[in-house]
């Protein structure tokens, strides 16, 4: 069942409501408003800060993975390197 949204204009502009079960009225961005669709709030949620800040945490992750996998390769390559001589007591 689809929550119905409300639309409140305030001083011109329109502000869009949802009301949750748990947490109450909160604001939403919808991505279509009155059938137009609103490129801002589909692209990059609505507001800019977000969008970098969802960029910034992308390119950590990102850096972790590549420092992890380039030090995997590091040690790999050593161990390859290195000749490695058993000594067996009799």
């Amino acid at each position: 069942m689809m929550k119905k949204i409300k639309q409140i204009t305030i001083e011109n502009e329109t502000i869009h409501l949802k009301k949750s079960k748990y947490l109450g009225w909160s604001v939403i961005k919808p991505y279509k408003i009155d059938g137009k669709i609103n490129w801002k709030n589909l692209l990059i949620g609505g507001s800019w800060i977000k969008l970098i800040i969802i960029i910034i945490i992308i390119l950590i992750i990102l850096g972790c993975i590549y420092e992890y996998s380039t030090a995997v390769k590091i040690a790999n390559d050593c161990l390859n390197k290195t000749n490695i001589n058993y000594y067996i007591p009799i």
